[in-house]
């Protein structure tokens, strides 16, 4: 089955390098000595998911350095989406902290670079997805007409705590500006019924099932989406974290309805990024 992956990081130096280098995964890398191995080619990547059945994946920066040591990988989507641009779709990273030149950035990052839209994670940035210093963020977005990636239900992080990404606070978001295009990343999984909730009463909040093998609580979200949500959820894998390969399987076999599975894989992420 041919696909779209809305959560995909190819491996690559610049990108394990970013996660090795942030506090934030410090006890994901020490236990799966993540990083310890030599690092694919960009194209190596790009031709593993096409292998798989992959047609084109979004790479979402992250940028958090106010708070964290690690860099902004802004500059290696961008150099991704370069190499590669029938494959790539970059989503730009904000650090919330960088203020109005961050705006400024990030509408260049779309007006001329050709990013797609905005990506956060507010749980590593240690500020809640309502607090007043996205808004402006939100606010271009609106006016640019893209989308926003939402990072929600963080993974095991020392020192992270995972209110400032519940999905009462995107509802918040999503109240306040009903024209912002959200995805919930992640499909905010340690809120399971919250996360529900919100995409079925916003119209503007999608989900992505990226991580779905660390998302305890599968067996409650797919009757769900069959019955509810089937137009509003995408497949990601959250590669490199969870291997695509692994992630592809473990979806085809959660009890998604086949018709809703062509759905997640494939035809609403094509028609939400118009592609």
């Amino acid at each position: 089955m041919k696909f779209i992956d809305f959560r995909f990081r190819p491996c690559v130096k610049a990108v394990i390098d970013s996660i090795v280098n942030n506090p934030a995964f410090s006890g994901f890398v020490a236990a799966t000595g993540f990083g310890s191995g030599p690092a694919p080619t960009l194209a190596d990547e790009v031709a593993m998911f096409h292998s798989l059945g992959g047609e084109k994946f979004v790479m979402n920066g992250r940028d958090c350095e106010t708070v964290s040591r690690a860099a902004s990988s802004n500059p290696g989507v961008l150099e991704a989406m370069k190499a590669f641009p029938e494959e790539i779709i970059g989503f730009y990273g904000f650090d919330p902290y960088k203020g109005m030149p961050g705006i400024s950035a990030f509408k260049k990052a779309v007006l001329e670079d050709g990013f797609a839209g905005a990506s956060i994670d507010a749980d590593i940035c240690r500020l809640p997805l309502d607090d007043a210093r996205f808004y402006p963020l939100y606010t271009v977005c609106c006016e640019l007409d893209v989308p926003i990636i939402m990072t929600t239900g963080p993974a095991p992080m020392p020192g992270v705590p995972m209110k400032n990404t519940s999905p009462v606070l995107v509802d918040h978001v999503a109240s306040d500006f009903p024209e912002l295009r959200i995805v919930m990343s992640h499909a905010a999984w340690n809120y399971p019924q919250e996360a529900l909730a919100t995409v079925f009463r916003n119209e503007n909040v999608y989900m992505d099932i990226s991580d779905v093998t660390m998302n305890m609580w599968m067996d409650f979200y797919v009757p769900v989406i069959n019955n509810r949500l089937a137009d509003k959820v995408f497949f990601g894998s959250a590669h490199p974290f969870t291997p695509l390969s692994e992630a592809l399987e473990v979806t085809a076999g959660i009890g998604l309805n086949p018709d809703v599975l062509e759905k997640v894989m494939y035809s609403n992420a094509k028609n939400f990024l118009n592609v």
